[in-house]
């Protein structure tokens, strides 16, 4: 009787440890799934705070232009210091819709 009871104890033990494995890999996997997605909604930040800033660097150029009335009735969206803001915000929101994109499948896969 005593090698049954044994027995019993090892193979409840057993399957304690594995459960407990299991549960270990799974809460690591999602704090894991959960860190990369928080460090792209900081990266994500961290670009529009750039577009905020190339924003305002924009609308500085156009007070300046204004100012010194040289757009003499040109295009101010045709200013070299305008156009290369304007295109490196379309990059800075690209990556960021992108980041969202990777953000927002992480989540879906880890629930």
């Amino acid at each position: 009787m005593e090698d049954s009871t044994i027995d019993r104890v090892r193979k409840n033990l057993t399957t304690g440890i594995t459960r407990v494995k299991w549960m270990a890999n799974f809460v690591a996997e999602r704090t894991k799934a959960g860190t990369s997605s928080a460090k792209l909604l900081y990266e994500i930040s961290r670009l529009e705070n750039r577009m905020d800033d190339l924003y305002r660097q924009i609308g500085r150029r156009i007070a300046e232009l204004k100012d010194k009335d040289e757009t003499g009735g040109r295009d101010i969206f045709r200013d070299y210091i305008i156009e290369e803001a304007l295109e490196e915000i379309k990059k800075l929101r690209e990556t960021a819709d992108s980041y969202r994109s990777r953000a927002g499948n992480m989540n879906k896969s880890a629930k």
